[in-house]
């Protein structure tokens, strides 16, 4: 009896000392992509909202390398207040509880660590929720009735609002004299197993900020020319907690297609130009006739000469 006491007083603690070391092993390769160093945040939850009063859009996009147990590598969130009525919409939702329990028994019955974050970002919503003054009116996790009922209303906003605050961006590209445009390139040093004529990547980071004060941010991290992170931002007072991240859009280790099709190219072209700057210096080229004309020029048509006949070699004479 007095040895059967123990086991039940000691089992918590073993089950504690456990949880402790895994979480090691579900984090080991997530030091060097954790955007938490230097780019809070937190995701958007209606309870910690600080104000609900004003419509506005907000969208999160996060995609992290490895996983943890107590986070989310894989989670969208799209959040619309209108006429102070709060509308949540996650994709790639898994309830927190439910993992939490599965990592508990995971580690009690010493199961080797493994990604239990099992609904990853598809475009199609899995959670919805609706509010008004933070009294709940509707939560739906059912991933058939959430996307039936409003994954193309999820899919048209998100799509149309990352759209907008991309054309902004670009227009800043434009006028960069004006937007703080400020562009930082750094070679990435290639591991020691790489060859040494490989062609050497820089790493891309761009801010600009908007005369509204909105900041916009994009980085292309690997040099890969495609950009993966992008966020829009603006100290207005509006947040779901401290250190919350951007509170406009925050789309962090992109690697979805449809994202990528909208700020892939960022970074990229605010390096190389955009087609935009392209045709807009076009319009200010001088044109011949009006420099011609200005300085009392005349137009010099160059005639191609024709080479000269050779002769054939003297042996071949006759």
């Amino acid at each position: 009896m007095l040895m059967n006491k123990i086991k039940i007083f000691l089992l918590p603690a073993i089950a504690c000392i456990l949880l402790l070391i895994s979480e090691n092993a579900y984090s080991a390769d997530r030091a060097d992509n954790k955007p938490l160093s230097h780019i809070p945040y937190k995701p958007i939850e209606i309870s910690s909202l600080s104000r609900y009063i004003e419509d506005r859009i907000a969208f999160q996009h996060i995609q992290l390398s490895g996983f943890s147990r107590d986070e989310d590598n894989s989670l969208a969130s799209l959040l619309i207040i209108k006429n102070s009525e709060v509308y949540l919409f996650r994709d790639g939702y898994d309830d927190e509880k439910k993992v939490s329990l599965e990592n508990y028994m995971q580690v009690i019955k010493n199961e080797l660590p493994k990604d239990l974050w099992i609904n990853k970002i598809d475009s199609r919503p899995d959670f919805i929720k609706i509010a008004t003054r933070r009294t709940e009116k509707l939560l739906n996790s059912n991933k058939d009735y959430t996307e039936k009922n409003s994954g193309d209303v999820y899919r048209s906003i998100r799509n149309s609002f990352i759209n907008y605050h991309v054309r902004v961006f670009k227009e800043l590209m434009m006028n960069r004299s004006e937007s703080e445009f400020n562009l930082q390139r750094k070679p990435i040093f290639p591991p020691p197993f790489k060859e040494m004529d490989a062609p050497i990547q820089f790493s891309s980071v761009i801010k600009a900020r908007a005369q509204n004060k909105v900041l916009y941010y994009a980085e292309d991290k690997d040099g890969d020319e495609v950009t993966e992170t992008f966020y829009v931002t603006m100290s207005d007072g509006f947040n779901w907690g401290h250190k919350s991240g951007p509170n406009i859009i925050f789309i962090y280790n992109n690697k979805e297609e449809d994202i990528k099709k909208f700020i892939g190219k960022l970074c990229h072209e605010a390096y190389f130009g955009t087609s935009e700057e392209e045709e807009s210096l076009l319009k200010y080229f001088p044109k011949e006739a009006d420099i011609l004309n200005a300085f009392k020029l005349e137009k010099v048509t160059m005639q191609t000469s024709q080479p000269a006949r050779q002769r054939a070699p003297a042996s071949n004479q006759k």
